[in-house]
């Protein structure tokens, strides 16, 4: 459900200021816990290939040490982290620091992801891995989002290299029903008529006692 609380100007400066990230360069979040199905591995062999300066956002847990130790040693990477669990204040910081945020899966991945839903609730960009062809399909075409090809490091490395030059449009008031979230008018009346239909259900019949 979209609650409408998109983020303002104010946080958006703020998200700057929090990481200490000029407001002329790209940044991109990288939002949850690295569980089994999060495609880091291909993040891991993209960035090397970055031949721009680039801010990275980090939040969540668990997290691989060795992993963002890595990232933290290249050439024009800075690395900022928020281990979680984090608040939902800080969670719109970090949205509102980042021109996109990236979600990747393992191909053939079917879960999804409330990240999604975050985004387009808040406002942000998105670049997705194709893992999950309904969603797919539904960022399509849409001027706010960006796919690539799951598990191919170097298609990543292109979609961040034109994200760098050129970030997309934040999304409009439109986004979240673009990613099939309710309003909050439309769950407010769903669950009114769900309790009706409820209330109306004649009562079932009741099992014999032991």
């Amino acid at each position: 459900m979209t609650d409408g609380q998109c983020l303002t100007d104010v946080e958006r400066d703020g998200g700057r200021v929090a990481f200490g990230i000029p407001a002329a360069e790209a940044v991109v979040c990288l939002v949850g816990g690295w569980w089994p199905y999060k495609d880091i591995d291909t993040v891991d062999k993209a960035l090397p290939r970055l031949k721009e300066p680039l801010h990275l956002v980090v939040v969540g847990t668990p997290l691989d040490e060795a992993v963002l130790g890595r990232w933290r040693s290249l050439p024009g990477l800075r690395v900022h982290t928020v281990p979680g669990p984090v608040s939902e204040a800080v969670l719109r910081l970090v949205y509102a620091a980042a021109d996109i945020a990236l979600v990747t899966r393992l191909p053939g991945t079917g879960k999804e992801s409330g990240l999604v839903m975050d985004a387009a609730r808040l406002r942000v960009p998105l670049l997705v891995s194709n893992h999950d062809p309904a969603l797919t399909t539904r960022l399509d075409g849409l001027p706010w989002a960006r796919t690539f090809p799951a598990g191919e490091p170097a298609a990543l490395t292109d979609a961040l290299h034109k994200i760098i030059r050129m970030p997309p449009a934040r999304p409009g008031p439109e986004a979240p029903g673009q990613v099939g979230m309710r309003s909050a008018a439309e769950q407010a009346d769903f669950l009114t008529h769900t309790f009706a239909s409820l209330e109306n259900a004649e009562p079932r019949p009741r099992s014999a006692e032991c």
